[in-house]
Parts: structure tokens; C-alpha cells; sequence
């Protein structure tokens, strides 16, 4: 079953699809997310022709061959009917071509299946998640998964039965007498192996616009940014200069323990990775660590490079393979095994201060959670060990509910603000922190404004989002801390003046 063929099919269109967003900056948001389901799509075939290689999943994969062979054939018929589509734009980027193009193809495929195209994918993308969990024998969801074949069952009839009859239609001596989207059967399908590379039958693309706005519906916290990855947030992050609060230097040395990848480097960039930063580690002068990602769809990967023996070798995952651990003064990053309930080491690093420490740990979270292809949800890492949370509440920050936790870390004694996504799959995700160990001791620092209003004097935040992500503030340049509730600003000032007498 060519899976993985189906899988290049899917990115491809994912890249035609991109070329709309210039000229219809109206429809840039229905669009990014279209570009986001295929590549997650693409995705998840490529995981389940790894998986039908596996000999001990042998079991499970024959009966999820009539499910694969299922949607693997509707996304066929998908895929070329918006190539079809493609086939009238050009080059030059003409607004009333690719408008009328845009309408027409989403009134085609809601007049097939009563659904948006939106909808179809991911719906392709949910039945082909289930059927990974159903192959690993992860508790898939069989009452989803009975929906979903029902419908994608109804609509691959409707799909063929559609085929047939253009072909039936189709006059030996004219050839062009059938519709716009029909394949010619004297040439392969635009789909088929034997027709070459799939893009091919795309035209060139024209230059992209800078960014790639992505929204999340589900997600308290907008993603939407004209973000690009020469302006992302995790090269901000790193840059500020906190002071430094030194931890005890414990524990193992940074390493990664992952397979090495020859070609990692040059996969990354063909799948279209960009790095995104390149950190150091105290000691370690031959080892680096690596962000990369993808701008279509926030996909994130690490990548270290280790000393070999006769030159460097690279180990590389897709964040959400992977749990972050604290272990003294390491954070370790571990892969799942038998249904997440036991962790295996993939790479150990260590850090002398617990700025670097919280940096990375509150990065590498966020930028998993961000990864609209293939987001985590349930996230069970979200605390840092041997820190103590002194206070929780929610807050109104730039109209969302953010929860607002102090939290103070028992070996180093520093004390953190932290601001994370408070419902939705992103929930515990950070948005914003701020150390403010120096602050809290200072006079008139912080006051209560108003019942729900704090006001924080001074206030050095890093913030793990998009540019729209804007933290209120006062004329003077304050900072505003909104409470939900009364009690709950009142307690923040009381945790603040507690810490500052140093009774807790």
C-alpha cells in the first residue's frame, strides 16, 4: 500500500495551497489551516507505513488494511480533484483568478459531500490517528472510528461512482469533451506513481508572502502571527539576560543517547525545517542541541549533534515523541513506552542556572504545544521538579484566561511568575514567565489597584508566543495583573509581601 506516496501527494498540495494566500489575504486563515491538516495527514501516513514494516504489529494490521486501503483511496480521489483546481491559476499571482478558483473549489466539494474541504481533512486526519492507535493497541476510540468509516465509506462510493461515469463520458475521438475534473485515462493519474513526481502537475509556485498566520479554535491562547522563522519567539527567549541564579552542578553530562541519523541534517531541510537556535552546553564544547521548525505548520524537531568516533553524528525526534524531566541539575528528555507509563532516556542536559534551566523547559513545551500538525494534548510535564507552587489564580491577560502561578525553586531559592493557557487542548502551556526574586523585597513594587487590578512597577517577561500576544499595561509603562477574582488578587499580593518578610 503506498502510503508514503500518498503521504508526498498530501505535502504537495500543502505547498499549492500556499500560493493563495497573497492574493486572498481575506481567506489567509481557512487556508493556513488547510496547509496544516495535509501536512499533519502526511504525517500520520508516513508513521503507518513505519508501522506496516513492523513485524510484530502484524497482528493488528490486517484488520486495519481495509481502513487504509479506505482512506488512503478517498484522499486519492481528494488530492486530484484540487489539482484539477490548480490547473487554472498561473504565475502571476492575478486576485480574480485565484478568487474565483478559491470559491469554486470550495462550492465543489460542499455540493459533493454536504461538508467544507476543512472538514473532510480532518476528518481523514482524526480516522487515520485512531487507526495509529488502534495499530499500537493504544485504546483508540472504536465508536469514532465505526462514524468515520461509515461516512468516508458513503463518500469513496460517491467519489468512484463520479469517476466512472466522467470516464463514461469521455468520447474516444475528443478527448476534452470530458469535465475539468476527470483524468484522462490514456495518461496515468496525477496521482499515480508511474506519472512521475506529483508536483509536477503543479504550477511553479510564486513567491510566499513573509509569514504564516495559524490559528487554534480549540486553544484559549490565538496562535494567529505574520510570524516567519527569522522573527519567532524562541530566538527572543534566549536572548534575555536574567540574572543568573546558579543551581548545584549535578548530575550527568549533556548527551543524547538517541540513534544516529547520517542525513539527518539534509532530511530536515527537505521536509522544509528551517533551525530555528543552536544552544551550548557549560563543558560540553564538541555537543549541541538544535530547534527546528517547520513555518506551514509549527512542526517542531531537536537535533544534537554528538562527538563520533571518526566525525559528528546527529540524533533527531519530532517534539512530541518526547517528556521533559528535571533530575538535579539536568533536564531529560525521554520517549514513551508501554502506553506512556514507563520513560526511556533519549538526551540528558545540563545547566549551572535555573534561568537557563526554566528557558529551556518552559521552550521546549511550548513549542510542542504550538505544533499544529500533531499537537500533545494531556500534558503530564508541565511542572518543573523541585520547584513549589505558592500561588495559583486566573487572569485576564490581553483577553484570554491565562492561570498565573508563583512558584519558587527549592534548591537555587529564586522565585518565578509563570502565565500558562488555561483550557483547551494547549491547557498548561506557558505563555509568559518572569523571575522576580530581586523585585519582591522592593518598595512599592507591587500595589492592588483596584479588587481585581495589580500593578506590577517592573516587570521582564519571556514570552513563549506569537507577535498579536500583547501583556496589558499602564500609560507609565506598568504592568497589569487582572484578576478574575477579588480573592485571587488579593492573594497575589499577599504571597508577594509573605515571600518579601521571608515567612514563607
Amino acid at each position: 500500500m503506498a502510503l508514503r506516496t500518498s503521504a508526498d501527494n498530501a505535502e504537495d498540495v500543502a505547498a499549492g495551497f500556499r500560493r493563495f494566500r497573497e492574493p486572498l489575504p481575506e481567506h489567509a486563515s481557512e487556508i493556513t489551516s488547510l496547509i496544516a491538516d495535509l501536512y499533519a495527514i502526511s504525517s500520520s501516513l508516513n508513521r503507518l507505513d513505519d508501522l506496516q514494516r513492523n513485524p510484530h504489529l502484524r497482528k493488528a494490521l490486517i484488520p486495519a488494511h481495509y481502513d487504509l486501503e479506505l482512506v488512503r483511496a478517498s484522499l486519492k480521489y481528494t488530492l486530484e480533484d484540487i489539482v484539477d483546481f490548480f490547473g487554472g491559476l498561473d504565475i502571476s499571482g492575478n486576485r480574480d483568478i485565484y478568487k474565483r478558483t478559491w470559491m469554486e473549489l470550495c462550492a465543489f466539494f460542499r455540493a459533493e459531500s454536504h461538508d467544507s474541504l476543512s472538514t473532510r481533512l480532518a476528518k481523514y486526519k482524526a480516522f487515520l490517528n485512531e487507526l495509529e492507535d488502534f495499530i499500537r493497541n493504544k485504546n483508540p476510540d472504536t465508536g469514532l472510528m465505526a462514524s468515520l468509516r461509515l461516512g468516508l465509506k458513503d463518500l469513496q462510493i460517491q467519489q468512484a461512482h463520479r469517476f466512472a461515469t466522467q470516464l463514461g463520458s469521455i468520447s474516444l475521438d475528443s478527448p476534452s469533451s470530458a469535465s475539468s475534473n476527470s483524468a484522462d485515462p490514456g495518461s496515468p493519474s496525477p496521482l499515480s506513481p508511474s506519472s512521475g513526481t506529483f508536483s509536477d502537475s503543479i504550477p511553479p509556485l510564486a513567491p510566499d508572502a513573509p509569514g504564516s498566520p495559524i490559528t487554534s479554535s480549540t486553544t484559549s491562547q490565538s496562535l494567529s502571527s505574520t510570524n516567519t522563522v527569522a522573527e519567532h519567539w524562541a530566538k527572543k527567549v534566549f536572548l534575555d539576560e536574567y540574572s543568573s541564579t546558579p543551581i548545584p552542578y549535578e548530575g550527568e553530562s549533556s548527551l543524547c543517547l538517541g540513534e544516529a541519523l547520517p542525513n539527518a541534517k539534509r532530511s530536515l531541510h527537505d521536509q522544509g525545517f528551517e533551525k530555528l537556535i543552536e544552544l551550548a552546553f557549560d563543558g560540553e564544547e564538541d555537543f549541541r542541541m538544535h530547534f527546528y521548525i517547520r513555518e506551514d505548520d509549527h512542526r517542531a524537531r531537536i537535533l544534537c549533534k554528538s562527538p563520533g568516533v571518526s566525525r559528528s553524528e546527529y540524533q533527531c525526534l519530532p517534539l512530541n515523541m518526547l517528556e521533559i524531566v528535571r533530575v538535579k541539575s539536568c533536564l531529560q528528555l525521554c520517549r514513551r513506552r508501554r502506553g506512556g507509563v514507563e520513560l526511556i532516556l533519549w538526551a540528558n542536559f545540563k545547566f549551572s542556572t535555573i534561568e537557563q534551566m526554566t528557558i529551556f523547559f518552559c521552550t521546549f513545551l511550548a513549542l510542542r504545544s504550538q505544533d499544529s500538525g500533531h499537537p500533545v494534548d494531556g500534558i503530564r510535564d508541565y511542572e518543573l521538579d523541585l520547584e513549589e507552587e505558592l500561588f495559583g489564580g486566573i487572569i485576564v491577560d490581553d483577553n484570554y484566561l491565562h492561570a498565573l502561578r508563583i512558584y519558587r525553586d527549592k534548591a537555587s531559592g529564586a522565585v518565578r511568575l509563570q502565565a500558562s493557557v488555561h483550557k483547551g487542548e494547549m491547557k498548561r502551556c506557558p505563555v509568559w514567565i518572569a523571575f522576580i526574586t530581586q523585585q519582591i523585597g522592593l518598595r512599592g513594587w507591587i500595589r492592588l489597584e483596584e479588587p481585581k487590578i495589580v500593578v506590577l512597577r517592573a516587570l521582564r517577561r519571556s514570552i513563549f508566543t506569537f507577535a498579536d500576544y500583547n501583556p496589558p499595561l499602564t500609560q507609565k509603562g506598568e504592568h497589569i495583573l487582572k484578576f478574575k477574582k477579588s480573592s485571587d488578587a488579593e492573594g497575589f499580593v499577599r504571597t508577594i509581601s509573605l515571600l518579601a518578610e521571608r515567612r514563607i
